[in-house]
């Protein structure tokens, strides 16, 4: 109202907010535009898989993947939880991801400032981040050594 008050005629209120608008890449403008978020640098095909999925098929996927996790999702890709490789081990291969999920990991939104989050990460011994919407929706994986290669810098 207070833009509308001040003159501008085509004035739209954006729900989401700042932090659904960086989730979906939207474009960014003003002074802080150009800074690089969360968002800008996560993989955005990390392994997932559903509460059913046999625990034999999540072992494949991740066989064939760098991540030592598979984030399970529900059908509107909703992070649900996370399932370790080292607790696949042991389980029985027919039973379901459920079994041995995580049950809601910590997330970040995209909007947090990379660099913030890789200092953050780095301070507590931590190499990814999983991003989300606000409303839990997965968006990726941000990997805090993509951020440091790109200042040539590794821990």
């Amino acid at each position: 109202m207070r833009l509308e008050t001040l003159g501008f005629s085509h004035v739209a209120e954006y729900v989401g907010g700042k932090a659904d608008w960086v989730a979906h890449a939207l474009p960014r403008e003003g002074e802080r535009a150009s800074i690089a978020y969360a968002s800008d640098l996560a993989d955005g095909d990390p392994p997932t898989c559903a509460l059913d999925t046999p625990l034999s098929a999540v072992s494949q996927l991740l066989a064939q993947s760098s991540y030592g996790y598979c984030l399970v999702v529900n059908q509107d890709r909703i992070l649900l939880g996370r399932v370790r490789k080292s607790a696949i081990a042991d389980a029985e291969p027919t039973a379901p991801a459920e079994s041995v999920m995580e049950p809601g990991p910590s997330t970040v939104r995209a909007s947090t400032p990379a660099n913030e989050l890789a200092e953050r990460l780095a301070g507590q011994g931590l190499h990814t981040a999983i991003l989300t919407t606000p409303r839990g929706r997965l968006l990726g994986v941000f990997h805090r050594d993509r951020l440091e290669r790109g200042r040539g810098t590794s821990h």
